[in-house]
């Protein structure tokens, strides 16, 4: 069954509980309790899961684990040039904003996997530095990333069938975010799978899985752009899962994963 198809069998749960409501010029941003079955089903795509943080760490009530033992998750690096440090926290900000204008546009496709697009900051060779998008990617089995799609030879030997048509749609809408939006979104000096080590600093802002809107934010600041644009879109309302990037020994791996 699908996380569409679970979440309308339950449709009183996803909205039982308001946790806090922005005020943006372009109307009010809801923030939602997430139902269980929402949590339950992020930690089924996930490869390692997710931990309960009991009590929360650093303002994130789980951890989104990207390190189990020896292994990591990879995902797809959309690698600009390097630059000074002070250009490339700019460059970050934008890509924030970009990120969460885009979500719309996204779930028009109607996929129903999980995707996460998130910003990262990595030192280079001093004094550079590189502020890029990373994308981790989880497609169903059972969605028309899948099903409607063949086989991308670029990214789904090592994500799964549907990855590449999803990354290649959130590009897509970052382009048409960038026109939109004024902000630039700089051509990609390439597209290459890296470990998350290899990403440095990993800033999460908004996980998708299927039409569920996920903010993964710690702090909930109203002056945050991300909001505005969010709105700006027309999404109203999105459940609130604070998470960072999290390590476990092997040995936690089931309790992740239940």
């Amino acid at each position: 069954m699908v996380l569409r198809e679970v979440l309308d069998e339950h449709p009183a749960k996803p909205l039982t509980k308001t946790i806090k409501t922005i005020a943006t010029q372009f109307g009010e941003v809801t923030l939602q309790e997430p139902p269980p079955e929402l949590v339950q089903a992020i930690r089924d795509f996930l490869p390692f899961g997710l931990i309960h943080n009991v009590p929360p760490e650093q303002g994130a009530d789980y951890g989104l684990v990207m390190q189990c033992g020896g292994l990591e998750l990879m995902g797809v690096r959309q690698q600009p040039e390097d630059a000074a440090y002070e250009q490339c926290l700019r460059a970050q900000e934008d890509n924030n904003i970009l990120i969460a204008h885009s979500v719309a546009n996204y779930l028009k496709a109607g996929f129903a996997g999980l995707f996460l697009p998130c910003t990262y900051l990595v030192a280079k060779k001093p004094p550079l530095f590189q502020s890029g998008i990373a994308y981790f990617g989880y497609p169903s089995p059972h969605g028309r990333e899948c099903h409607e799609f063949a086989f991308g030879s670029t990214f789904d030997g090592q994500f799964g069938h549907g990855f590449t048509v999803m990354a290649t749609e959130f590009m897509r809408a970052l382009t048409q975010s960038s026109v939109a939006t004024g902000i630039s979104l700089p051509p990609p000096k390439g597209l290459n799978v890296r470990y998350r080590r290899q990403l440095g600093y990993l800033e999460f802002g908004f996980l998708l899985v299927g039409a569920q809107v996920v903010c993964l934010k710690t702090r909930i600041a109203p002056n945050d752009l991300a909001w505005t644009a969010l709105r700006e879109t027309g999404i109203t309302t999105v459940f609130h899962l604070p998470c960072l990037p999290a390590a476990i020994e092997e040995a936690q791996l089931p309790l992740a994963r239940r």
